[in-house]
């Protein structure tokens, strides 16, 4: 489903569909959304809120050479 929607040239993905792309797990992908979301990192990812989802520019995720995921310790 992601690829297709980088074929259709569709400019934003859900959080579900970018892990997919990435080929990350769909928790860590949303520990680096919450840190954009808080200015900590992941400055370059562009995201916006629709509805009660949160969605990724596809161009964003192409551009970017590091996702940081802090996981909290436990």
């Amino acid at each position: 489903m992601a690829t297709e929607a980088v074929q259709n040239k569709i400019g934003w993905m859900t959080i579900k569909q970018a892990a997919l792309y990435l080929g990350v797990s769909e928790r860590g992908l949303k520990y680096a959304v919450a840190l954009k979301k808080q200015n900590k990192a992941n400055r370059s990812l562009i995201i916006k809120s629709y509805g009660n989802r949160t969605l990724i520019n596809v161009k964003s995720l192409d551009d970017i050479e590091k996702i940081t995921i802090n996981a909290p310790q436990h």
